[in-house]
């Protein structure tokens, strides 16, 4: 994902979360999560899944005895709150830092990390940006847009889709205004067009002026894309419904979340031509559904995708530990970057040798059948635009 705006700032009231029994006479492992657990971004938040996992390794033992402890705090949806509040983590002897999933707060949190030998680690950033060299100490559990573009985009191909409109807005980075075109360029390439390109803001609750240029357009568009979040989406749905157009509705992780099968509980129908490309998969009898149950008889809630995705960075994190056999920070990043496999919990495996800053994973893309989800594919996509592969 990528930022959507800069909003209100930490209230004032701090949380602190330590995830051992007994952790004062052993050597901790220390991860710091100067994250949203308020405010627009806290669905995006990997928190919970982090703590969940990390109690499970902290219950059998630990990782060579050593005891994770996570060191929480939010930041509401303000960058500067998640800078200071990183350093704050970082002098307490953080390894790892996770925050805001966007660029203008992770390229600064990971410059001022690196003058600690720390990394920050990111359960769900896909965007572009942190890949480009900017900072060499940053690792992301998922692979960058343009994967999660071209997934949806050869779906979209296999039903049949010719015509096409984006929405995009540049609120939100990359990731809301280019992953958009990425979608288009496959399209194009295998014979489709792009009737329009259609300007939009987040938080959006009227869409009546797309759907007017929409309606226009001749032939009527077999699918839009757009790279947003919810509940934006679900009255772009629905109001598309009222207003007669039947095009897919196809789009990125943004749409991975319980709100979007919400709007099925009436009329399951509506959900018939939705489908987004995810970071995971995240149907009813996948591995993270079945994580988030166990988490729940830790009293541990987990609810949905990208909380799940905090198990996988807990994971790797207790990986490079236990190789390294310590705790030093750029010892346990680069015993993370050399492995070939790491166990994961939401997908079997994953690997940051061959890219560095990030895991090459399957894409899975979710559909509904009767208002629920159904995986319809998970595979590392072909026909990726630009220099990605």
């Amino acid at each position: 994902m990528s930022k959507l705006k800069t909003g209100t700032v930490l209230s004032g009231v701090a949380m602190a979360v330590m995830v051992a029994s007994s952790v004062a006479a052993q050597e901790t492992i220390k991860l710091g999560f100067a994250v949203p657990l308020t405010g627009e971004y806290a669905p995006y938040t990997s928190v919970q899944g982090a703590k969940c996992m990390a109690e499970m390794i902290n219950k059998a033992g630990g990782v060579d005895g050593k005891m994770f402890e996570l060191m929480v705090q939010d930041v509401g949806t303000d960058s500067q709150t998640a800078i200071s509040l990183s350093e704050k983590f970082l002098e307490a002897g953080a390894i790892t830092i996770s925050t805001i999933p966007f660029s203008d707060t992770m390229i600064p949190v990971s410059q001022i990390a690196s003058e600690y030998g720390a990394t920050v680690i990111q359960a769900q950033s896909t965007q572009v940006e942190m890949h480009s060299g900017i900072v060499d100490n940053f690792i992301t559990n998922v692979s960058p847009d343009p994967f999660t573009a071209t997934a949806g985009a050869n779906f979209a191909l296999a039903q049949g889709v010719k015509n096409v409109v984006l929405f995009t807005s540049d609120e939100g980075g990359s990731w809301s205004a280019k992953t958009p075109v990425w979608f288009g360029d496959v399209i194009e390439a295998n014979g489709g067009k792009v009737q329009a390109s259609l300007n939009f803001s987040f938080g959006t609750s009227d869409w009546s002026p797309q759907i007017a240029e929409m309606k226009k357009l001749d032939p009527k568009p077999d699918a839009v894309y757009i790279s947003s979040v919810m509940p934006d989406v679900g009255v772009l749905v629905r109001q598309m419904r009222t207003a007669g157009l039947d095009a897919w509705v196809i789009g990125s992780d943004g749409l991975d979340d319980p709100s979007l099968d919400a709007i099925g509980e009436a009329d399951a129908s509506i959900l018939d031509k939705v489908a987004f490309a995810t970071l995971a998969p995240s149907h009813a009898d996948s591995a993270m559904a079945k994580f988030r149950a166990e988490c729940a008889d830790l009293n541990i809630p987990v609810e949905g995708l990208f909380p799940a995705l905090g198990s996988d960075i807990v994971m790797a994190i207790a990986y490079g530990v236990e190789k390294a056999g310590s705790v030093d920070p750029v010892a346990v990043r680069e015993a993370m970057r050399a492995a070939d496999s790491i166990p994961a919990k939401t997908v079997a495996n994953v690997s940051f040798k061959e890219h560095s800053s990030y895991a090459q994973r399957t894409i899975p893309v979710i559909g509904f059948k009767d208002g629920k989800r159904v995986l319809i594919s998970n595979e590392i996509p072909e026909g990726v635009p630009g220099d990605w592969k």
